[in-house]
């Protein structure tokens, strides 16, 4: 599916999303137990194209509406009791100017390179090279991942470099662990709202807070619109676990 397709699909089926978005919101309470889900939905979604029980266009189809209805439950979750329908729908543009292109250059390379029967999975797009895979979840990585492993699929994998996990933890990076950063644009929303007038974004200083998040930590308060939402200019991604703070 090329790019243009997906935008026209994800377009005529855009009340579809607000009203699953909303469903899935209020079933899971919580940007952290939306997170939760959505990883366990990457990891079964990858299993069943690996077992053959999802045919390619059903993955694809899948795969896009799960990204796309994640980002908008993390923006209603963000905007509390605040109108989150209204700010899901104006959201809808950020949310498709980041993910679906991105994503369908993602799911392009996946095709190509599981038809020659090797697993080869890089999209540097999102600067996927540029992040250690130590801050993965174990069970993304892992060879011995009993729902993901297959022999013949894990010795083609690791002739790679790549297994069936490392696809799932990809996959996660788009339906799952960038939902705090849609989370905090409906945080944003709100404070936009109520008249804030700064911002400042916070780092947690680990071993995993990138460069770019500490300078922006540094900078102190801004003025509110200034300073990007965590994940957001910053070589963390979806990974990225800043918060912030208004005033």
């Amino acid at each position: 599916m090329d790019l243009l397709s997906a935008v026209g699909t994800v377009t005529k089926r855009r009340p579809d999303y607000y009203g699953q978005a909303e469903t899935l919101a209020k079933k899971t309470g919580s940007q952290e137990a939306l997170e939760e889900r959505m990883l366990k939905e990457s990891k079964a979604l990858v299993k069943g194209l690996r077992d053959k029980q999802l045919k390619w266009s059903e993955y694809e189809r899948s795969l896009m509406d799960k990204t796309l209805v994640s980002a908008l439950a993390a923006v209603y979750l963000g905007a509390k009791d605040s109108k989150p329908r209204e700010k899901m729908e104006t959201a809808w543009p950020t949310i498709v100017g980041d993910m679906l292109p991105p994503l369908v250059k993602f799911m392009s390379e996946t095709e190509t390179y599981l038809k020659d029967g090797t697993l080869r999975v890089g999209d540097d797009t999102l600067e996927f090279e540029e992040i250690p895979e130590d801050v993965m979840p174990d069970s993304f990585l892992s060879d011995d991942d009993p729902q993901l492993r297959g022999d013949k699929e894990a010795t083609q994998g690791r002739a790679q470099g790549k297994t069936w996990p490392s696809l799932a933890g990809r996959v996660a990076r788009y339906i799952a662990t960038a939902t705090f950063s849609f989370f905090a644009l409906g945080s944003f929303m709100i404070a936009q709202q109520v008249g804030n007038k700064q911002m400042r974004r916070v780092a947690k200083h680990d071993k995993r807070t990138c460069p770019d998040c500490k300078n922006y930590g540094e900078m102190g308060w801004q003025p509110i619109g200034t300073l990007p939402m965590p994940g957001k200019g910053c070589r963390c991604y979806d990974r990225c676990r800043c918060f912030i703070e208004y005033s």
